[in-house]
């Protein structure tokens, strides 16, 4: 028999999505849980998919190392300036009298309305 509290819901982004914007909702540590074993999942599962595709591309000599390892500096160095750009952008966000729970329907929906995290 299952417990009506079990987290299984989680296992859905939209579902993930719309209990994280819930503000009235807890989170408890079995979802917490399932939540972190759900994102390391997916992290290790990329990892070695990246890994795969490296792989592929320099036996294949579809890419030389050199020019892979040049992009990979080129695309950190444009996430190190996107990421500045995005506290900035946070900082904005937290000196506004923006509630989070607003901005987080704002980042789903696109409208300062809560009752969408709730909906969907």
């Amino acid at each position: 028999m299952q417990k009506s509290n079990e987290p299984w819901e989680m296992l859905a982004d939209k579902k993930i999505w719309a209990f994280l914007g819930d503000s009235d909702r807890e989170l408890t540590q079995d979802y917490v849980r399932l939540m972190f074993i759900e994102l390391f999942n997916r992290v290790k599962n990329l990892e070695m998919e990246n890994n795969t595709l490296k792989v592929l591309l320099f036996q294949y000599e579809l890419v030389e190392e050199k020019v892979f390892f040049d992009a990979l500096s080129a695309v950190r160095e444009f996430f190190r300036e996107w990421d500045e750009e995005r506290a900035k952008e946070v900082d904005f966000y937290s000196k506004s009298g923006i509630s989070f729970v607003d901005w987080a329907a704002f980042v789903k929906e696109g409208k300062f309305d809560k009752s969408y995290l709730k909906n969907n």
